[in-house]
């Protein structure tokens, strides 16, 4: 009689093991999800080379956090001496406006500008002509340059 059952608990046990692994593939199938990708960011700026001021203006992308950003800004391939850091006079004439300002929310959304005056000890400064270059860091990873004309 014990060999009559056996054929008959192995295809029971391999058909409960074939639901089983049918089931936690179908589980984990539906349990992924993709990851998002990463928004891109899009930044304009310009430059008003007799008075040293620089604007940038975050198009699409974001919201940023401007505790996490870094600049370097060149003028015609040549780095500033002291480069502006957000929420830092450093190298600046008082401080920069919008959210790069310590008083102001750290958020830097879609649409919003920021600005910043070179001290005039801050040196190459633009002249009208001259090639301005900022590029914008997030964690040190690049995330947007923006290239304008004083």
């Amino acid at each position: 009689m014990n060999r009559a059952i056996s054929p008959v608990i192995g295809i029971v046990l391999l058909a409960a093991c074939t639901v089983l692994l049918s089931v936690t593939v179908g589980a984990m199938a539906f349990a992924y999800e993709p990851s998002k990708p990463a928004s891109v960011v899009v930044i304009s700026g310009e430059v008003d080379a007799p008075e040293n001021e620089i604007t940038l203006t975050l198009e699409r992308g974001g919201p940023l956090d401007v505790h996490e950003l870094s600049l370097v800004v060149l003028v015609d391939g040549t780095e500033l001496e002291t480069q502006p850091v957000p929420g830092s006079s450093s190298g600046l004439i008082g401080f920069p406006s919008g959210p790069f300002n310590t008083q102001s929310d750290s958020t830097w959304d879609t649409h919003e500008s920021v600005g910043f005056t070179l001290a005039s000890n801050n040196p190459p400064h633009p002249e009208p002509g001259s090639t301005v270059e900022i590029r914008i860091f997030e964690n040190d990873l690049p995330i947007a340059t923006v290239e304008t004309t004083a």
